[in-house]
């Protein structure tokens, strides 16, 4: 079951997907009001470094379930002589794969580096399709209920307000 979730969890598209099929989407986003892309950049590499040295990764081994068919064989009497044929017997899964069971940690030690340097975090919509936005700058808008995210076509975006 928990193979069955992964996969489907790996089907789901990405933001960056979803915005370039022009499909609506939520974005959750830290923000600290007045602070510029560039320091906010900075902050977020710092964060990022931070996390890494308190939660170092920790590379673990793991195997998928295996599954073996049933073996059956089946016998058909042709005069004097006996014909069989077995089948089954064959092994599903098993396979090896490494991960880092500190990933989500980190991402969790990341985010009270930025939250104590103060960032919160806020759901930002998308902007509506027939919204007048403000003008795109460098410094952020303080949030308000008017934030929302414009995008282009390869899936960046950027904070703005939308006008009503």
């Amino acid at each position: 079951m928990v193979v069955a979730l992964a996969l489907v969890a790996a089907c789901e598209p990405t933001t960056q997907q979803l915005v370039k099929q022009g499909k609506p989407i939520e974005l959750i986003h830290p923000a600290k009001p007045g602070v510029t892309a560039g320091r906010m950049q900075s902050d977020f590499t710092d964060c990022k470094i931070e996390a890494a040295q308190r939660v170092p990764q920790q590379m673990m081994i793991g195997t998928t379930p295996t599954y073996t068919t049933p073996v059956q064989t089946q016998c058909v009497n042709y005069g004097y002589s006996v014909s069989c044929q077995t089948t089954g017997g064959q092994t599903y899964g098993g396979n090896t794969y490494s991960y880092d069971a500190n990933a989500r940690l980190r991402i969790t030690a990341e985010a009270q580096c930025l939250f104590r340097n103060g960032y919160r975090f806020t759901t930002v919509p998308k902007c509506p399709a027939d919204a007048s936005t403000r003008p795109i700058r460098e410094q952020l808008y303080a949030l308000s209920a008017n934030t929302c995210y414009v995008a282009d076509v390869e899936g960046n975006y950027s904070l703005t307000e939308s006008v009503r």
